[in-house]
């Protein structure tokens, strides 16, 4: 059966409301999980080295979550986990920067986007099988 320009037009909307949606939820989940991270570190005796692999975990819940709301019912899983992680990953360095009040590009944003995508992908994966 062929899909008509008004069949189309929906499942784009329906795409882009989902990623929107997808990415709020990750958004929300990545504060709540520093915003805890922080409380902890401040009134609990933990080393700062916990912080990073606790903040990888941190993405990694968000991203996956995220990815799983946009990627659900949806075709070429693979590809929107990429597209998810990438504009997690962005959406969060513009945020977090926005809120630190500085927009520093380092190396490391490299491994961000590499995690996240992966995550995404992971995550786009088991959506696909849990969803069918």
């Amino acid at each position: 059966m062929k899909q008509s320009s008004t069949d189309y037009a929906t499942n784009s909307s329906n795409l882009l409301s989902n990623l929107i949606k997808g990415l709020i939820i990750s958004l929300i989940i990545t504060f709540v999980g520093v915003i805890i991270l922080g409380f902890v570190m401040k009134w609990g005796n933990y080393q700062s080295n916990i912080i990073t692999p606790v903040n990888l975990a941190i993405k990694g819940v968000s991203v996956a979550v995220g990815t799983f709301v946009y990627s659900m019912h949806a075709n070429k899983g693979v590809f929107r986990g990429i597209i998810f992680g990438a504009a997690y990953t962005t959406l969060a360095f513009l945020v977090f920067s926005l809120l630190s009040g500085s927009f520093l590009l380092e190396t490391g944003i490299l491994l961000d986007y590499a995690f996240a995508i992966v995550a995404g992908v992971v995550a786009a994966i088991i959506a696909g099988i849990v969803t069918k």
